[in-house]
């Protein structure tokens, strides 16, 4: 599919046909995806914990699914990731990257200062956990696109971090994304397809032109 195409056809889906999975490499694709995405540093510090609906460990399934607010197409789904960063781990690797760009002469001195100052409040920084779950979400998008590329239905959802991690074991140190556990699987035949006629904002009603409020105008998106 054309990626303008795939773009603007793209829904959220609600309904899953559970008895049918996700072949391998379908699923190796969209795990893949995300690596495409630029992350700062090149550490890619971002995990994801793949949950298949074949191998669903019963005994742990109703933490997860009750994290995941008892939605019904989580229940369906085929496919569930969920992704998680980590803030220590990518600053230890982001200060060696820098004094490697710095030894290479592909940055100066002092621009490894600016680039360290990011860090320098701390691995619990608010400002360094959004950044990276920002980072982390292009990969998230990257991976859905993937998917619905391939045939899938794909959902981004939501979910109750602190009690994901919990049933997922994810260690205190890693930060569960919030709304990053994308949810795969093939569409239910017997409901209709999402609505790709479904009404989107104007594009320029979404933007301001060079400081906030100021309208842009232009042609595009009408």
């Amino acid at each position: 599919m054309e990626l303008a195409e795939l773009l603007i056809t793209r829904r959220s889906t609600r309904r899953f046909d559970p008895s049918r999975d996700v072949p391998d490499d379908v699923l190796d694709r969209v795990l893949a995806a995300p690596l495409a995405m630029p992350h700062a540093g090149n550490t890619y510090d971002w995990r994801g914990v793949v949950l298949r609906r074949s191998q669903r460990d019963g005994q742990r399934w109703p933490a997860v699914f009750d994290a995941l607010m008892r939605q019904s197409y989580v229940e369906e789904a085929a496919v569930l990731i969920a992704w998680a960063v980590q803030p220590g781990w990518w600053a230890d690797r982001y200060r060696e990257n820098v004094g490697e760009l710095v030894r290479r002469e592909l940055i100066e001195p002092e621009r490894a200062g600016d680039l360290l100052s990011v860090i320098e409040a701390g691995p619990d920084a608010r400002h360094l956990t959004v950044g990276l779950v920002g980072e982390a979400m292009m990969g998230v998008c990257a991976a859905m696109l993937t998917a619905i590329d391939a045939g899938l239905g794909a959902t981004v959802t939501a979910c109750k971090p602190k009690d994901l991690a919990t049933a997922l074991e994810i260690p205190g140190e890693a930060v569960v994304c919030q709304w990053g556990v994308l949810a795969l699987g093939w569409p239910a035949g017997d409901v209709p397809a999402p609505d790709a006629t479904a009404p989107k904002p104007a594009v320029y009603d979404q933007y301001f032109d060079g400081v906030w409020g100021e309208p842009l105008r232009g042609n595009v998106g009408g």
